[in-house]
C-alpha cells in the first residue's frame, strides 16, 4: 500500500513537473518546481536584473507569478495526471521589497470543491545562505477546475 502511494506521488510529480517544462513563461522567468504533493507546492526563483523595475526593485508581475504557479502545483498534484485548472481570481498583499537573492513560493488548499478550490501561498526572500525566511508577499485565489471531458487540450 505504501508503495503504491509513492508510487502515485512520484507519478504526479513528473506529472506537475511537465507542465512546468512547457511553461515558457516560468521558464523566462527561471522558476524552479521543488515540490508538488497533494494540497501543497513549492516553487523557488532566483532574483536577477531582468526581473526588476526601473526603481532597482523586483517586480510585483514576477513574485505574484510565483506564487501563482506555486498555487497551481498544489492543486494539480491533486488530482490526476491530465486535469486542467485555471486562475479565476486572485488577491495578493506586498509585505516588503526584495533588490537581490531568491525567492521562495509556499501553497497550500484552503478549500476544495468539486469545480473550484481556493488556495493560499506565502512568498519568501531567502536570506544569503538560503536558511532566513522574511515573507515579501501573501496570496489568495480562486482556481476553476476542468471536468475530465474538458481537461484534453484543444487542437
Amino acid at each position: 500500500m505504501e508503495q503504491e502511494h509513492q508510487q502515485q506521488q512520484e507519478q504526479m510529480f513528473r506529472f506537475v513537473e511537465e507542465v512546468n517544462q512547457r511553461s515558457g513563461f516560468g521558464q523566462l522567468l527561471g522558476m524552479r518546481v521543488e515540490a508538488a504533493e497533494p494540497g501543497h507546492g513549492r516553487v523557488r526563483l532566483q532574483v536577477d536584473e531582468r526581473l526588476m523595475h526601473p526603481q532597482g526593485l523586483v517586480h510585483g508581475g514576477v513574485i505574484f507569478s510565483l506564487a501563482d504557479t506555486a498555487m497551481a502545483m498544489a492543486l494539480l498534484a491533486s488530482y490526476p495526471p491530465g486535469t486542467r485548472t485555471g486562475t479565476i481570481e486572485a488577491k495578493i498583499n506586498y509585505l516588503r521589497a526584495v533588490r537581490h537573492g531568491q525567492l521562495l513560493a509556499e501553497a497550500a488548499i484552503i478549500h476544495q470543491g468539486r469545480t473550484t478550490a481556493v488556495l493560499e501561498a506565502t512568498v519568501y526572500h531567502l536570506g544569503e545562505d538560503g536558511n532566513e525566511q522574511r515573507a515579501v508577499a501573501r496570496a489568495l485565489s480562486t482556481f476553476y477546475i476542468f471536468p475530465p471531458e474538458e481537461s484534453k487540450p484543444s487542437r
